[in-house]
């Protein structure tokens, strides 16, 4: 996949999961172990914190890491990143080499079918998710021989 999406934190949904639950930046802050100015730039830029601390801000709303990302587009690099894992680790995952995963995450290669349902879990997205990226069998209209 040529040139990368941006992915940032949907503002509008970290302020409302906020206020829902009466916390204050200060609050949030000190339950991540960051700081009240961090909590503040995610909310006023949308700036994407680090896999780890959106799993935990997720985890600390009882909402999937998924519904707090608003990205250009969809890709299996982004659901990656979201993850908070490496190419090795999708790899992995999958029993194939990280240069295998690369290239299909990259465009290279088709997304074998089988490899769906592994990246669902591994994301924790719905199957139709995978399914609907770039790249995918249903969009391509062919299957991977992998």
């Amino acid at each position: 996949m040529r040139g990368t999406p941006t992915v940032r934190i949907r503002r509008d949904a970290l302020r409302e999961l906020r206020s829902r639950s009466r916390m204050t930046q200060e609050d949030v802050a000190a339950a991540l172990g960051t700081s009240r100015a961090a909590v503040s730039t995610w909310e006023t830029t949308g700036k994407f914190p680090r896999p780890a601390t959106l799993r935990n801000l997720a985890f600390l709303f009882g909402v999937p890491a998924f519904a707090l990302i608003e990205a250009d587009a969809l890709t299996l690099r982004v659901l990656r990143m979201v993850a908070g894992l490496r190419q090795r680790d999708i790899a992995d995952r999958l029993g194939v080499r990280a240069s295998t995963y690369c290239d299909v995450e990259r465009g290279r290669r088709t997304l074998p079918r089988r490899w769906i349902p592994i990246l669902s879990r591994a994301f924790g997205v719905p199957s139709e998710i995978i399914n609907n990226l770039p790249g995918s069998p249903v969009h391509k209209g062919g299957y991977s021989t992998e």
